[in-house]
């Protein structure tokens, strides 16, 4: 029989997945009801974020709070990982949900894994596997699907849309494989508080958020906040909970449910309607995921 504390990694891994969807739900919500784009939000994302998560590393251990900023050889990989795989993968993310819609563009971002298995090949000096093979071969079929509805002379999806789906996917094999040696050193929260924080400055001062119009009503400061506390705080420490206790491979298969809940959410709160060629799409790129998952290392997501 599964232990009690195996059964409940699996739950609450399956909720930190879940909440993720939610995120991008709300994301959608904020765009198409209260008209603030992806330069007005994501910046506010990433800083509320980094700040929360800061101040429960503050009261853990108030000792380490400026650990991982008292090395100047820490600074160009914790900035790395800001600016690219954080700042990056959730600005690109959030605008091309702002561009099609939350499961598109989080199925879409799925497809990371194909380009951490092309990186790998490379550095191994290898051709994929039969079974590698085959899932890239599910991955562009799905791709093709979602963005053509299996027209070869149309898009379904618009082209920026899908530019920015796929920078989001790419920019996630960096978040995946730039912080791991700060990671180990100071806990993955810290860095990850930091990186958050520091992205968060960065892209506000670029997008002069300021000048920007955002919520102004109860219902948008509720969206705000899913996308805050139960989309990034929240989830971030439930996967990590999940982790913990049944291990990085099957959390990180669980919490492939987000694409789902993406779609479950967008298709009841949003009323977004998908079409047969999205929906198998939708399976083709998370039967590449399961499939490439079975030899994952550890990784985190945010």
């Amino acid at each position: 029989m599964r232990s009690k504390n195996y059964i409940f990694g699996i739950f609450i891994t399956l909720i930190g997945g879940i909440l993720w969807g939610f995120s991008g739900a709300c994301g959608a919500y904020l765009f198409k009801f209260h008209q603030v784009g992806s330069d007005w939000l994501v910046p506010y994302r990433l800083l509320l974020s980094g700040i929360l998560l800061l101040i429960f590393c503050l009261f853990k251990n108030p000792k380490t709070i400026f650990n991982p900023l008292k090395n100047i050889y820490n600074y160009p990989r914790l900035l790395f990982f800001a600016l690219i795989g954080l700042m990056m993968t959730q600005y690109s993310y959030f605008y091309a949900i702002e561009l099609s819609n939350p499961a598109v563009a989080t199925v879409l971002q799925y497809t990371a894994p194909v380009f951490i298995l092309g990186l790998a090949c490379f550095y191994d000096k290898r051709l994929p596997s039969k079974i590698e093979f085959y899932a890239l071969i599910l991955a562009a079929v799905g791709v093709f699907l979602l963005a053509t509805h299996g027209k070869i002379d149309t898009l379904a999806l618009s082209l920026k849309a899908l530019i920015f789906c796929l920078i989001s996917a790419l920019c996630v094999v960096v978040y995946n494989f730039a912080p791991q040696k700060l990671a180990r050193v100071y806990g993955i929260e810290l860095v990850l508080g930091w990186g958050l924080v520091i992205g968060g400055v960065v892209l506000a001062l670029y997008m002069q958020v300021w000048n920007l119009d955002g919520v102004s009503r109860l219902s948008g400061y509720l969206a705000l906040g899913g996308v805050v506390i139960f989309g990034t705080v929240l989830a971030f420490s439930f996967y990590l909970w999940g982790v913990e206790l049944i291990g990085a491979p099957k959390a990180s298969m669980i919490a492939a449910i987000e694409p789902v809940s993406a779609a479950m959410f967008s298709y009841f709160w949003l009323n977004v309607e998908f079409t047969a060629y999205d929906l198998i799409g939708f399976i083709a790129i998370m039967l590449c995921v399961l499939i490439l998952s079975k030899d994952k290392k550890d990784e985190f997501k945010c």
